[in-house]
């Protein structure tokens, strides 16, 4: 019977993972098919509430993330008259993910699942790259899964994986469970994940996250006097070169990627700068603004023929959706993990959960990767087993 209880633990968690490999496509008008796994985390986190697997202990610990939700709530009824939305309704399938974790006694089978995970989008990215296989476009009509063929001259295409956001989330989610994997390994398997992931991570072509990638291995195998790491990435590096590393970051002209994200920013920041201090501290709301370029404005003033985004920059997206107040109370849902970060420094500072963690910051600042659950699924759940690891040390 334990047994049993122990593997509906698994099975759930299992379906975390398996949200970031489930493509958004259509199955009715109202559901898509990567609302599967999340309604089977639901169901299963019902089985082990009910046989007991789970339980609520400690509130302060659900607190800050139980206020982010009863604020963004309260916000959206008074801006857009409903109390039921998809952030809430995300963010309170994070507060459930929060109680099983503090809840499990043992997740050491979630290295593997971290590693499984790895192995495959990198294989993936990798094989249907040289191959130039794609499995179709996903309903959001935009990005291909798998190759995507483009105009560039130095490389024909970049890959995109099944979650959504396209080719940079696809590189930044491979990145940050590459500089994961390969920081929590002590053994051979260790160079593979490097070698794999860096060619995983590079078709992509999402420069932000090649960069952070790159730079956190640097510093992981360099303070860990990883020789043989240090060589396996040079050589990973090298094969890139053939494919355009150098191209993808000096043609500007022919991508226009970083003017495009400085333009959106610029416009974000202009808009906080000219609102006033109350619509600064509430924000317009969920789905209320979008931003093409240098232009931010109402979702609806703009025309069918363009593809309005976030700013792309999340703590900007935060401010601009949910306010200042909204800002920080989600900052404070990282106040306590903060701490016990900073409290063994030393040791944390190349702990592969953290690494993970500030890496999946750092390119936050550089795309809406908070706001796209599909990959910020694992960022939560990572940050949660470093509070369970808190906790259970007491």
């Amino acid at each position: 019977m334990v047994k049993n209880k122990d593997n509906l633990i698994s099975l759930q968690i299992l379906c975390v993972f398996l949200i970031p490999l489930t493509p958004h496509l259509t199955i009715s008008d109202n559901l898509q098919f990567d609302d599967i796994p999340v309604a089977l985390f639901f169901l299963f986190f019902a089985l082990n509430l009910y046989t007991k697997k789970i339980k609520f202990f400690n509130f302060k610990e659900y607190l800050p993330l139980s206020t982010f939700i009863f604020y963004i709530t309260f916000q959206n009824y008074l801006i857009n008259g409903n109390l039921i939305f998809s952030d809430n309704l995300r963010f309170t399938f994070y507060l459930l993910l929060l109680i099983t974790i503090l809840s499990t006694e043992n997740l050491n089978f979630l290295k593997n699942y971290y590693l499984y995970l790895t192995v495959f989008l990198s294989i993936f990215s990798i094989t249907f790259f040289i191959l130039e296989i794609h499995l179709g476009t996903d309903s959001y009509d935009y990005w291909k899964i798998g190759f995507n063929k483009n105009e560039w001259l130095f490389a024909p295409g970049r890959m995109n994986g099944f979650q959504a956001g396209g080719p940079n989330a696809f590189g930044g989610l491979i990145a940050c469970l590459t500089i994961y994997s390969a920081s929590s390994l002590e053994n051979i398997k260790k160079y593979l994940i490097i070698f794999i992931g860096i060619l995983g991570c590079f078709f992509t072509y999402s420069r932000a996250s090649i960069l952070v990638l790159i730079l956190s291995l640097l510093f992981v195998l360099i303070f860990r006097k990883d020789f043989i790491g240090l060589f396996v990435s040079v050589i990973a590096l090298s094969i890139t070169i053939n494919f355009g590393l150098i191209d993808r970051f000096t043609s500007e002209n022919e991508t226009n990627g970083i003017q495009d994200r400085i333009e959106m920013q610029d416009a974000s920041i202009s808009d906080i700068l000219n609102k006033s201090i109350a619509d600064n501290l509430i924000g317009y709301g969920q789905g209320n603004f979008g931003i093409v370029r240098d232009e931010l404005s109402s979702i609806d003033d703009f025309s069918e023929d363009v593809r309005p985004t976030g700013p792309h920059n999340s703590f900007l997206f935060l401010i601009l959706n949910y306010g200042f107040i909204g800002l920080f109370l989600f900052i404070n849902i990282f106040i306590k993990p903060l701490k016990i970060f900073f409290s063994k420094f030393s040791n944390n500072l190349i702990n592969s959960k953290y690494l993970f963690l500030g890496s999946f910051v750092a390119l936050s600042f550089t795309g809406d990767f908070i706001q796209n659950h599909s990959i910020s699924v694992l960022f939560f759940l990572l940050l949660f087993e470093s509070l369970r690891e808190e906790e259970h040390a007491k």
